[in-house]
């Protein structure tokens, strides 16, 4: 079921299956986020817990046993409760049930706070660990966002822009799975002009980032985005490699995923204590 969100800005569709952001109009009219589609993405902003990114075989290791993990983790394709609503802001819940506890073993709730602040959408994950013993988890964001916004530009017309000048490397695919290798991306540089054979073989993957936030701009007009990350270790930036994906993802990373390491092995992974919660927010702000 989808719910509605808005201020005077602002308006925000969310659909409680994933808990999944779908659109956000902008006061001219305008939807900024991509539109869900069979051929080139049939998501537009999925949560990724407990896990990023995916392993060989999909296997997941916690608690000395193996799971079957899907990539992401779990909520892509889960309903959640919506527990409060008001004019602009939503609350949704998700707890760990017999299904998610074939995949992952702990006890948790998770809260998705969606919640309009003038003309921008703050996204809010908090998990609680519910077990009195440790918990560990990866949590992340995978908001797509339309490139381009109109019928007379092209994708290469958008760029991204940081904002500081960044030096830094993007981790590295290896044999067709993220790892612990890095390459030079950016030299004392802010800006990533936009066309799709960037993604190959797959996302751009940043960490130790200076910048807090990150644009996402036209060299056509002056409407923008502007993407706050700074509760978040590492942002990546991902489309299909296609001319017709009309799409780029800005994705704020906590923790990614190792081959047939335990969970508390993990690269960032996260930690609770027994009945311990977390909090972390990225936002999407409408700049024009």
């Amino acid at each position: 079921m989808e719910y509605i969100i808005e201020n005077e800005y602002l308006k925000a569709t969310i659909n409680s299956f994933g808990a999944e952001l779908v659109k956000l109009v902008d006061k001219d009219g305008i939807n900024r986020m991509h539109v869900a589609n069979s051929k080139t993405w049939n998501r537009v902003s999925p949560i990724l817990f407990p896990q990023i990114s995916r392993t060989k075989d999909y296997v997941y290791v916690a608690k000395s046993k193996q799971y079957q993990m899907p990539q992401h983790g779990l909520f892509r394709d889960e309903q959640f409760s919506p527990i409060s609503q008001k004019k602009d802001e939503i609350v949704f819940l998700y707890e760990d049930n017999e299904r998610s506890l074939e995949h992952y073993p702990y006890h948790f709730s998770f809260y998705v706070t969606y919640r309009l602040v003038n003309n921008r959408l703050d996204v809010i994950c908090k998990t609680i660990n519910k077990d009195d013993s440790d918990m560990y988890y990866m949590v992340g964001g995978h908001p797509g966002f339309k490139v381009p916004l109109y019928d007379d530009e092209t994708y290469e017309d958008y760029y991204i822009e940081f904002e500081q000048n960044e030096t830094v490397s993007a981790m590295q695919v290896v044999d067709g799975y993220l790892a612990n290798v890095y390459k030079p991306y950016l030299n004392n540089e802010k800006i990533i002009n936009l066309r799709h054979d960037l993604f190959i073989p797959d996302a751009i993957v940043l960490k130790n980032l200076k910048s807090t936030y990150a644009d996402l701009k036209s060299k056509k007009h002056d409407k923008a985005m502007r993407f706050y990350f700074k509760d978040y270790e590492i942002l990546a930036f991902w489309s299909l490699n296609d001319k017709e994906a009309n799409y780029v993802c800005f994705e704020p990373w906590n923790g990614i995923q190792k081959d047939f390491v335990p969970e508390h092995e993990k690269m960032g992974v996260l930690k609770l204590k027994g009945k311990e919660s977390s909090s972390y927010t990225y936002s999407i702000e409408i700049i024009k």
